[in-house]
């Protein structure tokens, strides 16, 4: 039987949060709530192989596992537009606003927050909220799936 969703600790939807934010690739283990992270980044190539033969095993029995990656372009647009709507700096949101409608809109929303430190702060804090958020739904879908 499914671990239920609501069973799984807060610490663990914010340690995938955190993985995947680094571009790393999680598994969750539906039974367990047992988290397994396949970390992108490694040049090591010792350590790649290691990922790579941990990786090619749970992908053997991938109906045991939730496989999370990186939030979609897309879904980090839809989180960065709900950020305008909490904005109450009318010239602040219509720059993060011009920043999205610009090529690359990602980078022109990071860098325009970037710039402002307690702007940054602020979307740190609504990202961090809304990924966990994102998490759990993507978690609930797999669940009922």
């Amino acid at each position: 039987m499914n671990r239920s969703v609501a069973t799984i600790p807060e610490s663990v939807i914010k340690g995938i949060v955190s993985e995947i934010a680094m571009g790393n690739t999680c598994y969750m283990d539906r039974y367990t709530a047992k988290v397994t992270t396949i970390d992108n980044s490694i040049e090591d190539v010792e350590l790649k192989e290691a990922q790579e033969k941990t990786k090619a095993e749970i992908e053997q029995k991938i109906e045991k596992y939730v496989k999370i990656e990186k939030l979609t372009e897309h879904n980090q647009l839809v989180i960065m537009r709900d950020f305008l709507e909490v904005v109450t700096d009318k010239s602040v949101r219509r720059e993060l606003t011009n920043a999205l409608k610009r090529k690359n809109p990602v980078r022109n929303f990071l860098s325009e927050v970037e710039s402002d430190m307690g702007m940054n702060q602020h979307w740190s804090n609504f990202n961090a909220t809304e990924s966990q958020r994102w998490v759990t739904n993507y978690l609930v879908d797999e669940y009922n799936y």
